[in-house]
Order: structure tokens, then C-alpha cells, then sequence
């Protein structure tokens, strides 16, 4: 060989998975709360008024959230699943952290 291998790899493999622009598991769970709340409760105003509030203002927040981060849900499910191992404040026997000086003298 001449040069170092290339392979391309298309961009659907690194690209994450949306659904509407937000994540395809909390789209799909934010659908099955309305479509609970029209077909379980009933053509009743206030779920209506809930359900149309879900559908508009839920994913909008959604697609908002996936554009900070397209994968926030795993990450958070991680966080709350790592809270045993690493507690997010110290204890109160700690050291104090140590300083270092910015400027050597």
C-alpha cells in the first residue's frame, strides 16, 4: 500500500436516531401519554386541553433538549444509575483541595 487505508462510513452510522427532531423513545412515550389521555379518558375538554398541551409545548421541549444533546435521556439514566458509586458532594471528613500556585517563583 501506497498511503494509509480510507474507509468512508456514512453518515446515517453516526448520526443520531430523532424522531421529529427530538428522541425517537421520549417522542414515542410523549404519543402514548396523549393518545392515553384521549382515548382513555375521553373527548372530555380538559384532556383535550392536556393532550393538545403535550402534542405542541411537550415536543417542542423535546426537540429543544435534543438539540442541546441528541442522546440526554441515556445520559441521565446513567447519572441516576452511577449515584451509589459516585455521590455528587463531598464528605464532611474531606481534606480540603489543595492549591496549587498558578505562578512558579
Amino acid at each position: 500500500m501506497e498511503g494509509p487505508r480510507r474507509t468512508p462510513i456514512h453518515v446515517s452510522l453516526t448520526r443520531p436516531l430523532l424522531l421529529g427532531g427530538a428522541e425517537r423513545e421520549l417522542v414515542l412515550a410523549n404519543g402514548t401519554i396523549i393518545a392515553a389521555l384521549l382515548f382513555g379518558v375521553g373527548f372530555h375538554w380538559a384532556s383535550l386541553t392536556v393532550a393538545a398541551l403535550l402534542a405542541t409545548a411537550g415536543h417542542w421541549g423535546l426537540r429543544r433538549a435534543a438539540g442541546h444533546d441528541p442522546q440526554l435521556s441515556r445520559i441521565y439514566l446513567r447519572h441516576i444509575r452511577y449515584q451509589d458509586f459516585y455521590p455528587a458532594q463531598a464528605a464532611v471528613q474531606a481534606p480540603p483541595a489543595p492549591v496549587f500556585p498558578s505562578v512558579t517563583d
